[in-house]
């Protein structure tokens, strides 16, 4: 699920276990900068500084996208 994919609670709720699984699996960290709570939780702050993109008008993808981003943001 990507997500764009996210639209509405049961959506993101899919989208947020999704990525849970994605952290759990050893082979799938590769794809993650910030693998634990503080360093994911450091880049969704300065994530939400720094990005200069207009929010999402729809509120549950704009909120996978923060999750998202704070997977990889450095």
């Amino acid at each position: 699920m990507e997500q764009d994919d996210v639209h509405d609670r049961a959506s993101f709720a899919l989208f947020a276990t999704q990525l849970r699984a994605e952290i759990k699996n050893p082979s799938l960290q590769v794809n993650w900068e910030n693998i634990d709570l503080a360093s994911f939780l450091e880049a969704m702050a300065a994530w939400a500084r720094d990005a200069q993109e207009p929010e999402d008008s729809n509120p549950w993808r704009h909120a996978a996208g923060i999750l998202a981003a704070a997977a990889v943001y450095e």
